[in-house]
């Protein structure tokens, strides 16, 4: 299993940096330009607009779209996934992260554009993602070979499948697992007595039922929920964290060093020790960051693609600003939180990250207010990712199967939401990050394939 996930997690990043380097780093160069546009500053790129598209009402918001995206980007994996990537990765992985993320703005970008560019209207509402700029796009003879033409729709189809089962066997376990843990971990700080077996099944059912609830409604309830939802906790989460390094801000600076110098291999004694560590650091960073971010995974394009918005590029615009505030925000400031607070960082691959967290906060909230912080925190960022995921896997599903497929994955999902809590947790997080590479896998390749329609539409934009 580690020697699939650093396989992936080099060819991620690799395919990220080839991207970046094919778009001469457009999505990093106008960073502030997204940070703006999602920020409700600017409306429109500096020196232009790419080729509009059809704007009809009939779609989400796009920043709506963004917060459904970003919801089900921004999840557990910015608070227990980092938390744990340090314990098991060490410290250096946080800056394979920072990697996966900076690169990883290119592969965003592009499968927003073009998910936004190809989509389709059925039913009365758009729908699209890498399914159908996969089959229509690269179906093209334009961008391939008659040979890779051909090979378009069973590639858009191998990625539905992967979808669904990400969507179904990959989020709900993480998602509803992690919370499931905390509430066991906020009922222990009050000296309840509630067995475990008890709390998971309450929380898995709580998560489920919640779920449930706003899945029914479509992607327009899950966009208007996830507006609500998504800027709310991010704010408080930071705040909160601001807090702890406030109180520990001695230990910010030596913390970022720390960093670096065991991501650089400074730190190990030997020249094979130092190989080790740096390889562990990059395979535990590179995959807790491409499962945090989904840049490449092409999981957002989906929600992208249902946004009223006219214009691909700067739709995505705001696919950047979602890989920029999920690893680049929240995930350093749950990483700066754990290092600056010096809690233990027991390694191993059945570490929990909720636990490590809920120390680091502790150290400055008290056991009792930091583990009612850190529970609510986690339903929220959880509640947010699974109605992100689950609008992923119901496109997949009605995709293979037709609208006829909505009620039966609703029901399938919310079940296997409510069983995920009572599944190991590195089992978990091992489901979640295998499911992600196999999505990813067909969709960078379609990505690099279409780099040049990618720059076409830079060309117009600048």
């Amino acid at each position: 299993m580690e020697m699939i996930s650093g396989f992936f997690s080099v060819m991620m990043l690799a395919a990220a940096l080839a991207q970046t380097l094919a778009l001469r780093a457009f999505p990093i160069k106008h960073l502030a330009r997204s940070i703006s546009t999602a920020m409700g500053f600017g409306r429109r790129g500096a020196g232009g607009t790419s080729r509009s598209v059809k704007k009809d009402g009939s779609g989400t918001t796009p920043f709506q779209a963004m917060a459904t995206a970003l919801g089900g980007s921004i999840g557990t994996a910015n608070i227990a996934g980092t938390a744990s990537a340090i314990a098991i990765g060490g410290a250096g992985a946080v800056f394979y992260m920072w990697l996966a993320g900076i690169f990883g703005m290119a592969l965003k970008f592009s499968e927003v554009l073009l998910a936004v560019k190809h989509r389709e209207k059925r039913g009365g509402e758009y729908t699209g993602g890498p399914m159908s700029y996969m089959r229509l796009a690269l179906g093209g003879s334009r961008h391939s070979s008659p040979a890779l033409s051909k090979l378009a729709a069973p590639l858009a189809a191998a990625y539905a499948v992967f979808t669904l089962l990400a969507s179904a066997l990959g989020t709900p376990l993480v998602q509803a697992n992690t919370v499931a843990g905390s509430a066991a971990e906020m009922l222990r700080a009050f000296g309840s007595g509630a067995e475990g077996s008890t709390v998971f099944a309450v929380s898995g059912m709580v998560c489920a039922a919640l779920t449930g609830i706003v899945v029914i409604g479509g992607a327009k309830r899950i966009g208007r929920i996830s507006a609500l939802l998504v800027p709310f906790m991010a704010l408080i989460y930071a705040l909160v964290c601001m807090i702890v390094l406030i109180r520990f801000r001695a230990n910010v600076l030596p913390s970022l060093a720390r960093i670096f110098r065991e991501a650089l291999g400074l730190r190990a004694a030997g020249g094979g020790l130092a190989g080790a560590c740096v390889s562990r650091c990059m395979r535990v960073g590179i995959s807790r960051g491409v499962y945090s971010n989904e840049a490449g995974v092409g999981s957002s394009a989906m929600a992208h693609a249902c946004a009223d918005a006219s214009s691909p590029i700067e739709q995505g615009l705001y696919g950047v600003f979602e890989v920029f505030a999920d690893t680049l925000v929240m995930c350093t400031l749950t990483a700066l939180t754990v290092l600056a607070s010096g809690v233990p960082l027991d390694g191993g691959t059945q570490v929990s990250g909720a636990s490590i967290a809920l120390s680091a906060f502790s150290s400055v909230l008290g056991e009792r207010a930091a583990s009612v912080f850190l529970s609510v925190s986690l339903l929220l960022f959880a509640y947010t990712s699974l109605i992100g995921w689950s609008a992923y896997g119901l496109s997949a599903a009605k995709y293979l199967f037709g609208e006829k497929a909505k009620t039966p994955f609703c029901v399938a999902f919310t079940l296997l939401t409510a069983l995920g809590a009572f599944v190991r947790v590195d089992i978990a997080w091992k489901c979640g990050e295998i499911f992600n590479y196999l999505m990813a896998a067909p969709n960078v390749f379609a990505l690099l394939l279409l780099s040049k329609e990618v720059k076409k539409e830079i060309g117009f934009y600048e």
